[in-house]
């Protein structure tokens, strides 16, 4: 690990094992780091704040390829998808050690073909970007090796490019929660409180989620579109117990409606209610029928 990485405006990571398009982009930037996943990108930068070196600032540029279905960055085999625990716990930790200020990094690109086209690739883009308090960059179009020189991805273009602040400001709020507050943070699942599974009678019936269910309810949320609605008296239908990083712990989702929306409370049973619309409530109600009592 050398300092030149450090003293260049970009920090390119590439997907080490390549087809033709990538090992272009390889043999291009002068200065990149090839990686195989999520734990050679978690070596690098330590390596990386061991080195002394004047901080210049600069974007951590993420390259590889986005995956067919949703568009999100496909790094080595470590897919950037904000829905999975994994992925926002590396970002979560990140940001809980100021690595990337750090590292001068002032803003994280995500550089596959069209990576903030898909809603699940915008939602992700929100989410990294709330979690690490940076802006975060993804692709309206196809990215080429062409678009690379010497120093990384080109300047002139840019304009592919969208910020996390950019889909924030064109995304469009359901019309039902135009009453609402609207709510500035990405829904979060791992940061909401966590509770133990309740037994007996209840007010409304409660379903598990297991690990790859939570998944498909979550991809079925617009997390950058909730709102705080304090007044609204609407009693769930029924709350999903989504997993938590405990063992025996879990967090809370209430379906709302005709599984039109969600209601979490992050800041705990006696804060407000903050409700989230649903992409497509058929389909939710698919997963949540199909999930056990508890």
């Amino acid at each position: 690990m050398s300092a030149p990485l450090l003293a260049q405006r970009h920090l390119s990571v590439i997907t080490r094992h390549a087809d033709s398009e990538l090992a272009r982009i390889q043999d291009t930037i002068e200065h990149a780091v090839l990686v195989d996943d999520r734990s050679d990108l978690e070596r690098l930068l330590g390596e990386l704040l061991a080195i002394e070196h004047p901080v210049v600032p600069k974007t951590l540029d993420l390259i590889g390829h986005s995956t067919a279905d949703s568009s999100l960055l496909r790094l080595g085999d470590w897919v950037i998808d904000a829905t999975s625990p994994t992925v926002t716990a590396f970002f979560r930790e990140l940001a809980d050690h100021a690595v990337l200020p750090r590292l001068g990094v002032c803003a994280v690109r995500l550089l596959g073909c069209q990576t903030a086209e898909t809603e699940q690739g915008r939602a992700t883009l929100c989410a990294l970007s709330d979690l690490l308090g940076l802006e975060v960059y993804g692709s309206t179009e196809l990215i080429f090796a062409s678009h690379y020189d010497r120093h990384g991805y080109k300047d002139e273009r840019d304009f592919l490019l969208t910020s996390s602040t950019d889909v924030r400001r064109k995304a469009r709020p359901s019309q039902a929660l135009l009453r609402g507050t609207p709510y500035s943070r990405t829904l979060d699942v791992d940061a909401l409180p966590t509770t133990s599974l309740q037994v007996g009678e209840r007010a409304w019936p409660q379903r598990i989620a297991s690990g790859d269910a939570a998944g498909a309810f979550l991809r079925l949320i617009r997390r950058g579109e909730g709102g705080t609605m304090p007044g609204l008296l609407t009693g769930p239908r029924c709350e999903i117990a989504l997993p938590a990083a405990r063992a025996g712990a879990y967090h809370v989702a209430q379906i709302l409606l005709d599984y039109q929306f969600i209601r979490v409370y992050p800041d705990g049973p006696d804060g407000d209610g903050v409700v989230y619309p649903v992409v497509d409530p058929q389909a939710l109600r698919t997963i949540v029928d199909s999930l056990p009592s508890s």
